[in-house]
């Protein structure tokens, strides 16, 4: 392989991942090495961000001796990895449409996999770097010398990438090579997020539902054994079991090696050019007799029923609450059901705070508009109004999120036993959160209107880009959490009547202005 092959591949790829990043990029004067280098960086000061927010939470725990959380984190992350490696590998090979670039010039297929499996695993390691902080701590409080703490703990986490990636490879890539997806490419991309989604729920509802033990004067959680090895080489990386688990779990990764290199590499050009050209059963309803409101609502409805659409925007915005918030937080052993009646508002709040969550660049609402693509300019030629063309497009945003972060804060209130009046004043928090986000992001999907994206993941990052994203999600989990806490605070105060008069006070007037500044500042634009 030629290295300068591989790093121009990956520089490219980088590039078109992210286009208006690269544009802003560009007109602060970086170009070549320092533009490649800097799109890398939004990448890792993401994974920063992660890194130290969870090392923070994770540093009180003795991973040393309690394996089961060991084991748990580990599961929990790698999880999370498989999920999101299946969206990333699936859109970065076959939805990126760059195949036809490449055929003229002279790079060889391990090359173009490498390059673009790089990406995927730029694009896919912030969001796992807290596994890191646990590999580290487990050999620092196991009292193993630093630095080889430190090149176990690299290598380890490395090495469960590497496989978590090659099992997402042989996944995605065993599924398009089947007759069945040539015939129905949709339903098959269909099943790509089933078989993600549905692995990652289950293993999270597993390992929620195990019980804790008690050990070394601390409460555990019983081991997920069959990773057990991994925990003896975080703790004992040179104990001869430690090294016996290494070698094997070096051998594990070097056989699914030898089977992508037998069954993938072989076959990769012909693999992606079939599948690009797949496009399964066409079958289109003409319905008669319908009004233009009635069309438009169809037409887009069929923008967003797109498989890889809804795989990515259900992993970016509905997956991460879940992992990161419900069962990396709290584990799913917390029970609300004799909860101060004085909470309830503080209850509606949490709605709120969901809705934070749940809402944002990645989610159906911010996207709407640019899914046009060149169906925007075209519909404004048209003699019909785009206030109503975009307020059709608005409520049909808004009921999809609804029911997404809805379904979310329903399946909270149940797991964690809230009583009935509660979970009612839960979801009316997270509906009365989710319409005022839906104006904002909607708004900002006009703003940074991107019609000329090929891939959808390029209209996730505009704006701030990976960065703000991150930024986004922990400020706005930890601003909603001192003044939650505040305002629990105040609840079972014995001024708690005056405090809940205030809560409300402030909702309304905020709500207000809140409205009335995207009334004037988007929606009057279009009169």
């Amino acid at each position: 392989m030629n290295k300068q092959h591989i790093t121009a591949l990956t520089a490219v790829n980088l590039r078109y991942a992210n286009p208006q990043v690269t544009d802003k990029l560009r007109k602060k004067g970086k170009k070549g090495k320092k533009l490649t280098q800097s799109l890398a960086n939004q990448f890792l000061f993401s994974g920063l961000i992660f890194l130290g927010i969870y090392g923070v939470t994770m540093v009180l725990m003795d991973f040393s001796k309690m394996p089961g959380f060991f084991t748990y984190y580990v599961a929990l992350f790698s999880l999370l990895a498989f999920s999101q490696g299946i969206s990333v590998i699936y859109n970065v090979f076959f939805e990126s449409q760059d195949l036809q670039a490449y055929l003229s010039l002279p790079f060889r297929q391990t090359e173009i996999f490498l390059a673009k499996s790089l990406v995927v695993a730029i694009t896919i390691l912030p969001f796992v770097f807290p596994m890191l902080v646990v590999f580290l701590l487990t050999g620092f409080r196991s009292g193993v010398f630093l630095p080889v703490t430190i090149v176990i703990s690299l290598l380890l986490f490395i090495l469960i990438l590497a496989i978590v990636f090659s099992l997402s490879s042989l996944v995605v890539f065993g599924l398009t090579r089947t007759k069945f997806f040539h015939e129905h490419k949709k339903v098959v991309t269909s099943l790509l997020l089933v078989i993600s989604m549905v692995l990652t729920v289950l293993g999270i509802i597993f390992m929620s539902n195990q019980n804790t033990q008690s050990g070394l004067n601390q409460l555990d959680r019983v081991p997920i054994h069959f990773l057990l090895p991994i925990y003896r080489i975080a703790s004992a990386p040179l104990s001869k079991t430690g090294l016996v688990a290494l070698v094997s779990l070096l051998a594990f990764f070097l056989a699914l090696l030898l089977v992508i290199k037998g069954l993938i590499l072989p076959h990769l050009y012909d693999q992606l050019t079939s599948a690009s050209m797949a496009k399964g059963e066409s079958r289109r309803l003409h319905k008669t007799g319908q009004n233009l409101s009635q069309l438009l609502r169809m037409y887009n409805l069929q923008l967003v029923k797109d498989p890889n659409l809804l795989m990515q925007v259900i992993a970016s915005s509905f997956l991460m609450p879940v992992v990161f918030i419900v069962s990396f937080a709290l584990g799913g052993s917390v029970k609300l059901n004799h909860i101060d009646p004085h909470l309830i508002g503080v209850v509606f709040g949490v709605g709120l705070a969901l809705a934070t969550m749940t809402t944002n660049a990645t989610s159906f609402i911010s996207l709407l508009i640019s899914l046009d693509q060149e169906n925007f300019n075209f519909i404004q030629s048209l003699p019909i109004s785009m206030s109503n063309y975009l307020r059709t497009k608005f409520r049909l945003g808004f009921a999809m999120q609804l029911l997404l972060s809805g379904s979310l804060a329903l399946v909270g209130g149940l797991v964690f036993r809230l009583p009935v009046i509660f979970i009612v004043a839960l979801l009316l928090g997270n509906s009365w959160g989710t319409y005022l986000l839906s104006h904002r992001y909607f708004a900002r999907d006009y703003r940074l209107l991107l019609l000329e994206w090929t891939n959808v993941a390029q209209l996730f990052t505009r704006g701030a880009g990976n960065k703000g994203l991150v930024f986004n999600m922990f400020g706005s989990l930890l601003g909603s959490t001192i003044v939650l806490v505040l305002y629990g605070i105040g609840s079972m105060s014995t001024y708690y009547k005056l405090v809940n008069l205030v809560a409300v006070f402030v909702l309304l007037i905020g709500s207000g202005l809140w409205l009335r500044y995207y009334q004037k500042k988007f929606w009057q634009t279009f009169q």
